[in-house]
């Protein structure tokens, strides 16, 4: 059956990563939808919310869909589980939320164990409750989803991004969460003894000076004046700190802006290099002087290498083009820094094809052989 799209309701879902909406969407464009997306009787997403969300990126405003009953939020739990795990392999974040899902399920079933309800519950597995989750989330053991916990409670979101993208390892990303938090730690207590120090430096410094009980309220109002002069200490740092990335940034600009006039200039002077050692080649063809020979092989190679030299500089103004085009700034690093899983993945690929590029251009500026790898594969 057919329902308007905007009827369907989504709640918080464990799915949180959509990449690959608009391929979806071209496909169901072409061939239809091929699985209907799976709704409650009152209109609640059991299933198929990228579907869904192709449809919308179609501009659709009706959706074919199939009504199931569900029993309870474990079932529907399970019903989102299965369908998103044959379709698009969970990310970590999103494998970590699946768990903690199922290990609330399991702990109301466990209590209800031990309530001695069990002619009421259904058979459940033995076990401790966070290995019979690990297994299912597919973490293997309760340790590593222990390890995944603390990731997701304590690590950066830099971290988590590169977990999800497949980037690092649990147990890497496990060690260095454990040691920034250490390293903290250390550093919070090491300025707290450092703080203790220098206030009973301050009581001794004015123990003297000023009244028995004067001394505390001196203490605080100098400590209160540090302070605020290690605040602006550090703000003046941070300002400076910016003023010398952005006259980086501006120097680099500059410079690229420079570079790109500058081979554009050269490609047109060997562009003009290479007519004219075409036009040479012509007249020594009309005049047949008695060394043709020798003069027209030095015109051919002559002609030949302002070509290859025009082509290369062409590759090189095109790479200062894009560099100054993609502008590799503080803030174009920080955009991306910032970017969603998705798209990171997807520069990610990108960046790939460039270096092998680079890696493949390489050779050639060092003038040896470029070697393609299928030439390995053919015997």
């Amino acid at each position: 059956m057919k329902i308007k799209i905007d009827q369907i309701k989504v709640s918080d879902r464990i799915r949180k990563d959509f990449g690959g909406i608009e391929e979806l969407a071209n496909d169901i464009e072409q061939n239809g939808l091929i699985n209907p997306i799976v709704v409650t009787p009152d209109h609640q997403l059991i299933a198929g919310e990228r579907r869904l969300r192709a449809h919308q990126y179609l501009g659709r405003k009706e959706v074919i869909v199939r009504v199931m009953e569900i029993s309870d939020f474990e079932h529907q739990l399970r019903l989102e589980i299965s369908e998103n795990e044959h379709r698009k392999e969970f990310t970590f974040s999103e494998r970590v939320e699946w768990a903690k899902r199922l290990e609330e399920v399991e702990r109301i079933k466990a209590k209800e164990r031990m309530a001695g309800g069990k002619e009421n519950v259904p058979e459940q597995p033995a076990g401790q409750v966070r290995d019979i989750v690990a297994d299912q989330a597919g973490f293997g053991s309760g340790r590593t989803y222990d390890k995944a916990k603390f990731i997701m409670e304590n690590a950066t979101p830099e971290i988590i991004q590169q977990l999800d993208a497949g980037i690092i390892s649990t147990h890497k990303a496990y060690v260095e969460t454990k040691d920034r938090l250490e390293a903290a730690l250390q550093e919070a207590e090491a300025r707290a003894n450092q703080a203790e120090q220098e206030k009973e430096e301050l009581q001794r410094r004015y123990k003297d000076a000023i009244p028995a009980d004067q001394v505390d309220e001196a203490v605080a109002a100098a400590v209160e004046r540090r302070d605020e002069e290690t605040e602006v200490l550090l703000e003046q740092k941070a300002q400076e700190a910016e003023r010398k990335i952005k006259e980086r940034d501006q120097y680099w600009k500059a410079k690229l802006q420079d570079d790109v006039e500058t081979e554009r200039l050269k490609v047109d002077e060997l562009k003009a290099g290479y007519q004219r050692a075409k036009e040479e080649l012509e007249t020594l063809k009309l005049q047949q002087p008695s060394d043709f020979d020798e003069q027209y092989a030095n015109a051919q190679m002559k002609k030949l290498r302002f070509e290859t030299d025009s082509n290369t500089a062409q590759v090189n103004y095109h790479v200062k083009q894009f560099l100054q085009k993609v502008g590799i700034t503080s803030f174009m690093l920080g955009a991306v820094s910032g970017a969603s899983t998705s798209e990171k993945k997807r520069l990610s690929e990108s960046l790939d094809m460039l270096q092998t590029f680079i890696d493949q251009m390489r050779p050639a500026i060092n003038s040896r052989k470029v070697v393609n790898p299928n030439d390995f594969n053919e015997s």
